[in-house]
């Protein structure tokens, strides 16, 4: 079906498309010009004369407005706009084809039913015959477009609000795994503002990450490297992160990776802070595996020390690590003679002196009545013998007060390196229980050390 200017049967008053006219041997008509590629274009397309009447419509136009053919020809085109707009766009048409100038944009328009549409229009001046010209004006419905865009950005209004109100913290990685975007709870939880965590990685040195047990994490441990290397998420692993003026904080992680066109894009952290329910089960832990005496570790917390230093070195054969296994001389005098509060007395200073001499990173446990056993970490055999005749030493020159007397007590230790082959703890303690089964034979208070 073609389309017409109104008037095309009689002498027309608007001018052919001069690619459209017809040969001189031809009748001149007025033919509106490209009639089958407009008939059958999706754009909506119209032609509108100076007074805004419609002169032409193409199918497409009707059925955005869902309008016949016939009730648009011959009337003004401001029928499609707001009574409110119509004499506002009207007056914009005709400066457009009066002196020229912009019409195209977005335009809110009514179909028949009353529907808003949002449109975006495109004109262009034809000339005609009165000269005051007509205005080809091309319409394309994007309704469902902006409504896509509204539903768009209330998804990333409310993305946004819970990315700043969730009480855990969020941090996102790039593929190098640096920060490139931390909420609010993540500053709070980790005690650094948004513009020192940018561009932070897990790797930098300012961080102190450790496991639960204490060690170090490695670079190819931490959750988010996990989850770029294996392409799955990790859920609820535990980290302790040094944080400025609050301490150790102690995090629950999860990490997800996410993917766009097939390739992974970034990793997605979320983490909560559990440093009171570490704290307290830590706690528990260690008054689980404490002396109740003397503060120092009971056997049970000795024994797992021990059993983590044995795989550890059949892991890395290059570490060291010794043992100590220390027994009070002639104990049982003591309590026989003194009464057993005296011998807790000495229990309790023999501890505090073993705690004296060595590091933090060493492990002091009381595994008998009166044995102990000292766990010093990356240390030889020979730095443990010295050691233990450092500790030998200070025992016997220090006496124990008991109602203002001083009561001498001296020990025995038995030394023992820990080997790459030491997969059962009970292998280390045998060598040092013989070795301190050696300084009490040749006559106690001495340091006798394993081959």
């Amino acid at each position: 079906m073609s389309y017409r200017l109104v008037g095309e049967e009689s002498s027309s008053s608007v001018a052919p498309h001069p690619a459209a006219a017809a040969p001189a041997s031809a009748p001149a008509k007025s033919v509106w010009p490209m009639p089958e590629i407009i008939s059958h274009s999706p754009v909506g397309m119209a032609v509108i004369d100076f007074d805004g009447i419609y002169r032409a419509v193409n199918p497409a136009y009707c059925r955005l407005y869902d309008y016949a053919e016939q009730e648009l020809i011959g009337s003004s085109f401001t029928m499609v706009f707001p009574h409110d707009r119509r004499a506002t766009n009207l007056r914009r048409h005709q400066r457009f084809l009066s002196v020229g100038g912009d019409y195209d944009g977005e335009l809110d328009v009514v179909t028949r039913d009353g529907t808003m549409l949002s449109v975006v229009s495109r004109s262009v001046r034809l000339p005609s015959e009165d000269e005051r010209g007509l205005r080809l004006v091309h319409i394309v419905d994007f309704t469902e477009r902006r409504r896509t865009e509204a539903k768009l950005r209330a998804s990333e209004e409310m993305y946004r609000t819970l990315f700043e109100t969730v009480p855990q913290g969020i941090v996102y990685h790039d593929l190098h795994g640096h920060i490139t975007a931390a909420n609010p709870a993540a500053e709070r939880i980790l005690g650094l503002s948004l513009s020192t965590l940018l561009g932070r990685s897990a790797r930098d040195p300012r961080w102190q990450m450790v496991r639960e047990d204490g060690t170090p994490f490695r670079d190819g441990d931490y959750p988010y490297a996990i989850a770029m290397r294996t392409r799955k998420p990790v859920q609820n692993l535990t980290m302790g992160i040094m944080v400025p003026d609050l301490g150790m904080r102690w995090i629950s992680v999860n990490a997800i990776p996410l993917f766009r066109d097939g390739g992974l894009a970034c990793v997605y952290s979320c983490f909560e802070d559990i440093t009171e329910r570490v704290n307290r089960d830590l706690a528990l832990a260690q008054a689980a595996a404490t002396d109740f005496l003397t503060g120092v570790a009971n056997r049970r917390g000795v024994m797992d020390r021990l059993a983590l230093e044995c795989a550890r070195l059949s892991r890395h054969p290059d570490l060291q690590c010794s043992v100590l296994a220390v027994d009070l001389d002639l104990f049982k005098r003591i309590n026989d003679s003194l009464g057993h509060g005296a011998g807790d007395a000495v229990l309790r200073q023999a501890a505090a002196l073993m705690l004296a001499q060595v590091r933090t990173s060493d492990l002091v446990g009381r595994v008998g009545g009166e044995e102990f056993l000292v766990i010093l970490d990356a240390t030889s055999l020979g730095q443990a013998c010295a050691l233990a005749e450092r500790l030998r030493a200070c025992v016997e020159h220090t006496p124990t007060q008991i109602e203002g007397r001083g009561v001498p007590v001296t020990i025995s230790i038995g030394v023992a390196a820990v080997r790459a082959g030491d997969l059962d703890p009970a292998r280390v303690l045998e060598r040092a229980d013989r070795a301190l089964y050696e300084a009490k034979r040749t006559g106690r208070n001495r340091v006798c050390a394993a081959d």
